[in-house]
């Protein structure tokens, strides 16, 4: 009996020593799938926030770009308030317009530089501007730590020039509705706050050889890959995928929208986040902890410890797609000029204005205009040439020429007669057919080469539905619109938005008054100020 209630005991006291264990193992299973649970749930927060702040920032730029073009066309809002009202904020809004940025844009103005600032657009008596943008997420983050991303601003101040032309001072310093050729030693750079961004309608990019762009690389419809030391100070963006081959600098974000697989290979440097809707591959060391083989896990931790870039995302869904304006069809109608105060001559001299000195006459007849004058030389119909070697164009005033779709520029040099006072020069291929794509038919080139130096203060803008080629030592100031822009061989642009009057290259309508354009009450002058915000209610 003594022996049966022992062991009776001690068969309960062995119940309750596994007990204990069995309690303490499921404490300690708790504590592991809580910390998994909340480990998950902070990883998809943070997702959800780098893409809202991706979103938002995208936003408020379009939105301060947006009053840009507004002040430059004269379209600046009476009330000075300027909104666009697209996606998730609107859900009536369907189909590719609800991908667009949503923005709202208020601008001031003062008279004197510490006077108050006045809500509205500026008047004949304004001396400085700022625009305040605020952006918003397409798709607002899931954690309320996201909530602080869901919107971002941004404010810009510029000088304002009363009285002067707002000449539609708009576009990229490359706008090119096809795939450019970028190659060759080819720098791109940037003056008084205007980044020297390439933008591409429709179409790939590829970039190789020695080419710094200081600015942004967009295309709205395709892929871009950089290879051999072509890098950009600001973001890199494609609606499909990004290739980084080797030996690329990007200062901003890298973002590819589309669902494919992006590349990054050795030595490349990304100083802000990058944002993929498809998968990674590239090279790099192997983590130490976390995702350490080489699947997509593995790659994004790799290029994350090689490039710098942070946040390294992939499989985003909802990331915003680049912003490029649709082409704008440049008519030329005498009369839009002449309105503006323009003198518009046909031009009746030789077509090819060749280097032996022969046209000694028309070179100097184009040195002689005082007043803002068009040249329409369309009657060149076989093509027309300045060829000018040891003469140079020295420009008294503003000239446009109005050309046909074969031009050929080369050894040519141009200066103002006054280095206090710029000039604009402009080479104009009409684009007949209002349908937001280059007219080509009857296309030949426009051609710019051997050595073609713009000396400041002068600025040339050449505009032509046909492919534009440059080579050959370019030292430009300006910009590009073209059907297809290339370069090659030694180039230098420095980015001068002039634009053409009444129209209007960052996206919108032409403003009022045609193709002469321009007046109203002043201008915009320097960029003195740009800065994120932080945005109201976050």
């Amino acid at each position: 009996m003594m022996r049966s209630l022992r062991q009776g005991r001690l068969h309960d006291d062995e119940t309750g020593n596994v007990m204990i264990a069995v309690i303490g193992l499921i404490a300690v299973t708790s504590i592991i799938t809580l910390t998994i649970s909340s480990a998950t749930v902070q990883a998809v927060g943070y997702t959800s926030l780098t893409r809202a702040g991706v979103q938002s920032q995208a936003a408020a730029e379009a939105g301060a770009e947006a009053m840009r073009a507004a002040l430059e066309t004269d379209a600046c809002p009476s009330d000075g308030d300027l909104d666009a009202t697209y996606g998730d904020i609107d859900a009536t809004i369907t189909g590719a317009a609800a991908a667009q940025p949503f923005y709202s844009v208020e601008i001031e103005q003062r008279a004197g530089a510490t006077a108050v600032w006045t809500p509205g657009c500026p008047t004949g008596s304004s001396t400085h501007v700022r625009i305040q943008s605020t952006g918003f997420a397409l798709t607002e983050g899931v954690s309320e730590s996201s909530s602080a991303l869901d919107s971002a601003a941004v404010e810009v101040v510029y000088d304002w020039l009363p009285g002067a032309p707002s000449a539609a001072a708009s576009g990229a310093a490359v706008f090119s509705y096809g795939s450019p050729g970028l190659s060759n030693n080819l720098e791109l750079v940037q003056l008084n706050g205007n980044s020297a961004n390439v933008m591409v309608r429709e179409g790939s990019i590829q970039c190789s050889n020695s080419v710094t762009i200081e600015g942004d690389i967009v295309a709205a419809n395709g892929n871009i890959t950089l290879s051999n030391t072509c890098s950009a100070e600001g973001d890199v963006w494609a609606s499909g995928t990004v290739a980084l081959n080797n030996n690329q600098v990007i200062g901003g974000d890298v973002i590819a929208v589309g669902s494919g697989q992006s590349t990054f290979g050795p030595s490349v440097s990304v100083g802000g986040g990058v944002y993929l809707g498809g998968t990674i591959n590239t090279w790099g060391q192997r983590c130490s902890s976390g995702a350490t083989g080489w699947d997509a896990a593995g790659n994004a931790c790799a290029l994350a410890r090689s490039s710098g870039a942070d946040p390294v995302l992939y499989n985003q869904p909802d990331l915003p797609m680049p912003v490029v304006p649709d082409w704008v069809d440049v008519d030329f109608r005498a009369s839009d000029w002449t309105d503006e105060g323009w003198n518009v001559v046909t031009y009746s001299g030789p077509c090819n204005i060749d280097r032996n000195g022969s046209q000694t006459a028309a070179v100097q007849a184009f040195s002689q205009y005082t007043t803002p004058t068009v040249i329409d030389v369309r009657g060149c119909t076989g093509g027309f040439t300045i060829w000018y070697s040891t003469y140079e164009l020295e420009l008294k005033t503003d000239l446009t020429f109005i050309t046909p779709k074969t031009v050929n520029i080369g050894q040519f040099e141009v200066s103002s007669d006054d280095p206090n006072s710029e000039r604009r020069l402009r080479f104009i291929t009409p684009d007949t057919v209002p349908d937001a794509r280059p007219t080509t038919s009857g296309c030949g080139q426009f051609d710019v080469n051997n050595t073609n130096t713009i000396a400041e203060p002068v600025a040339v803008l050449i505009y032509s539905p046909c492919t534009i080629r440059n080579s050959n030592r370019l030292t430009w100031r300006g910009h590009y619109y073209g059907g297809i822009v290339n370069f090659s061989n030694n180039s230098e642009l420095t980015f001068v938005p002039i634009g053409i009057p009444g129209y209007n290259f960052d996206g919108g309508e032409p403003s009022g008054g045609g193709a002469g354009g321009g007046g109203g009450a002043g201008g915009l002058g320097e960029l003195l100020e740009y800065r994120d915000l932080a945005a109201a209610g976050s």
